[in-house]
């Protein structure tokens, strides 16, 4: 039977989560380049579209969209409530009006329901999922993941997939991090056609994928 390599943390903890978000921006600065790389891609393709992320954390990524992109309407996914409020906490009351929280955990079987379960839409313009593809503990279960996202987006649909990356200088545990050709076999492997690897910043590779 797989093991799923352990947290050290818990993040559904409220001081697990205030840790974590205190020293996520101090450790890596630079991440805010990525950021603005999703917000330049949202303005140009989807201004007014509905947006995904999955693994939304404690709502850097969301402050910025929403501030860079007027129009759009965010959900963030997460298995934390803690996360949640840290998250809302940093929005105002205009962002807040463009926002929804679903509690959910992407480790568990048809998880994808539940997103589409509090969705009227057809499916989502742009889904994300920024640093946190390693919290499906292993990554034998990166394809699967891929695949259930697919069920969420439409034809023309955007998907972006930004993690830590296996490799010399970078993350060392192979279980819980892949290497770029691993992030781009995973893809292939849940039948993805349109595969672009966009960068590689310090450690952390971005893609950007299309049915």
């Amino acid at each position: 039977m797989l093991e799923e390599v352990k947290s050290p943390i818990d993040l559904r903890r409220p001081d697990d989560a205030l840790q974590w978000a205190n020293e996520a921006n101090i450790k890596r600065p630079w991440r805010y380049s990525i950021f603005d790389y999703y917000a330049d891609e949202i303005l140009q393709q989807a201004a007014y579209g509905q947006i995904l992320e999955i693994g939304a954390g404690p709502g850097y990524l969301a402050k910025h969209l929403l501030q860079r992109c007027p129009h759009i309407q965010y959900t963030a996914f997460d298995f934390s409530d803690a996360m949640h409020t840290l998250s809302r906490n940093k929005l105002d009351t205009e962002e807040l009006a463009r926002s929804q929280f679903i509690t959910g955990d992407f480790k568990q079987p048809e998880w994808e329901r539940l997103i589409a379960g509090q969705s009227a839409q057809r499916g989502f313009d742009v889904i994300m999922i920024h640093q946190a593809l390693h919290e499906l503990r292993h990554k034998v279960h990166a394809p699967l993941f891929h695949q259930a996202v697919k069920k969420l987006m439409h034809e023309n649909s955007l998907y972006f997939v930004c993690d830590h990356i296996f490799a010399a200088g970078a993350m060392q545990n192979n279980d819980l991090y892949m290497s770029i050709d691993e992030h781009l076999d995973a893809l292939h492997q849940a039948n993805f056609k349109k595969i672009q690897f966009i960068r590689e910043l310090k450690g952390l590779a971005v893609f950007k994928v299309k049915e």
